[in-house]
């Protein structure tokens, strides 16, 4: 054990050294502009809508406004992991095959976002009549499962992504808001208007600050690409 924690502290101390070969791209103004626009959408959202109640389409609906705006977020994740990947040729092969699995995985979820993957799955584990316990629905349960799976990926793979300035603490964030959502939407039953407005806004901003986190980690693999070699 003692051996085992020796070589994760020394594999993170190795990363957190490696910062220094990343330039630190000057993006807090864009967050913070993100974060706003997000807030601009949701009320947006609420007020700009087909003739149903406030939250029947575009916080419900899979065609509303928030499904498409996550799903592009999502899909920018996946096509920013993806540039990195390619950039990355001087990277060693562990953090290439980071950068394509999470291209693939956050692929996928946009995919979900639109078709709608674990609420088809989740209605028919439910139609057999299995309990969930605590949480709502089987969809649900899928949902945090895949928080489990991101979260022992990156886990996995967190002495290769620490190295990347910024780039672990925006996941951070984007984790904290899936935790949120994640929270309102298996407990609070029956869903209010306002608790489906806060759900889905924080799905929202979950999207948006990992696509972010990716976008700040192709960024500086792409610094480190340019700079002359030694």
């Amino acid at each position: 054990m003692a051996r085992m924690w020796n070589t994760i502290k020394t594999g993170f101390e190795k990363a957190l050294a490696a910062r220094s070969e990343y330039e630190r791209a000057p993006v807090s103004g864009f967050v913070i502009a993100v974060v706003v626009l997000i807030g601009l959408y949701v009320v947006a959202s609420i007020f700009v809508r087909p003739g149903e109640a406030a939250t029947d389409f575009n916080f419900v609906d899979e065609r509303g406004t928030v499904t498409a705006l996550s799903a592009v977020l999502l899909a920018s994740g996946a096509a920013f992991a993806l540039s990195a990947f390619l950039l990355a040729s001087k990277e060693c092969l562990k953090t290439r095959v980071f950068w394509i699995l999470a291209a693939a995985a956050l692929g996928v979820l946009a995919l979900d976002e639109l078709l709608e993957f674990h609420e088809r799955i989740g209605d028919r584990i439910d139609a057999l009549g299995i309990a969930t316990g605590p949480v709502r629905h089987w969809n649900d349960v899928i949902v945090i499962a895949y928080g489990f799976f991101a979260l022992g990926f990156l886990c996995y793979f967190f002495s290769t992504i620490v190295r990347f300035p910024r780039f672990v603490e925006l996941l951070a964030v984007a984790f904290m808001f899936f935790m949120l959502h994640t929270t309102v939407d298996s407990l609070v039953e029956p869903p209010t208007v306002l608790s489906v407005i806060v759900e889905e806004s924080c799905k929202l901003y979950c999207s948006a600050f990992v696509s972010l986190s990716f976008l700040i980690g192709m960024l500086a693999v792409s610094k480190k690409v340019d700079q002359p070699a030694s």
